[in-house]
């Protein structure tokens, strides 16, 4: 038995994590599931535990709309696994379509991003309001990035590409539309986004700051000044 097979054997996990898929978009804190299912707090935090462990579930530290001092409570969002067989399909048609667009766009970044762009006003328009980085988590764990916050930084988000394979042949249009996706999530907040696609097998980075008179969507993100990002990130520009 798979730990996912292991997670969903108990119907309370399948319900929590219906209850995540059900949100798509908003997390969820453990007051809130307990809520929702009646469960003690205890019996909740325990099958989250499980349904993490599995890669069915991820979270991370936000602070709710209560504003409540003290320490940020953990937030949950169901992450985008799913059947071996449907992810195998989807992986073929993602390689079938990567060539065909990058056939068009002959090396032009410009398509695939406007297309990202419109696809993530779409997923904005869809869901209901809320914090910039919660909104790039909860989209970035539905969509398999497996995001987390980076200890420190609360407006940097680390996220494991799910699409490493096709990033190594066709760059230009999986980070392109990925980074669109994220400009148009954000494109009526007044936050901005900045995709920085990994270099070599580490993650990328989601950099979100003050949208300022001067950000545009189609601006070329300047070098970030840390070394440990120089050194393993690289920029959509010199994709």
């Amino acid at each position: 038995m798979t730990a996912a097979e292991h997670a969903l054997a108990a119907p309370s996990r399948r319900r929590l994590l219906a209850l995540l898929r059900e949100a798509d978009g908003t997390l969820a804190s453990v007051p809130e599931l307990t809520a929702a299912t009646g469960l003690s707090t205890a019996t909740v935090r325990h099958h989250l535990a499980v349904l993490g462990k599995a890669g069915l579930v991820t979270s991370a530290p936000f602070r709710g709309p209560e504003r409540r001092r003290g320490r940020p409570r953990l937030r949950y969002a169901a992450t985008g696994s799913g059947g071996e067989d449907r992810c195998e399909v989807y992986r073929d048609l993602a390689d079938a379509l990567a060539e065909a667009v990058a056939k068009t766009a002959a090396g032009d970044r410009a398509g695939p991003r406007s297309a990202g762009r419109a696809w993530g006003r779409r997923l904005a328009a869809d869901r209901p309001a809320a914090p910039a980085a919660e909104r790039v988590f909860a989209l970035t764990a539905r969509l398999g990035f497996r995001p987390h916050r980076e200890p420190g930084d609360a407006r940097r988000l680390l996220l494991h590409c799910p699409y490493g394979w096709l990033v190594h042949t066709h760059p230009e249009v999986v980070c392109a539309v990925h980074e669109g996706v994220l400009e148009g999530l954000l494109e009526a907040t007044d936050t901005a986004v900045e995709l920085r696609p990994a270099v070599g097998p580490g993650p990328c980075a989601a950099l979100l700051r003050p949208r300022t008179p001067a950000t545009t969507s189609d601006h070329c993100p300047s070098p970030d000044p840390s070394p440990t990002t120089r050194a393993t990130e690289g920029t959509p520009c010199s994709q």
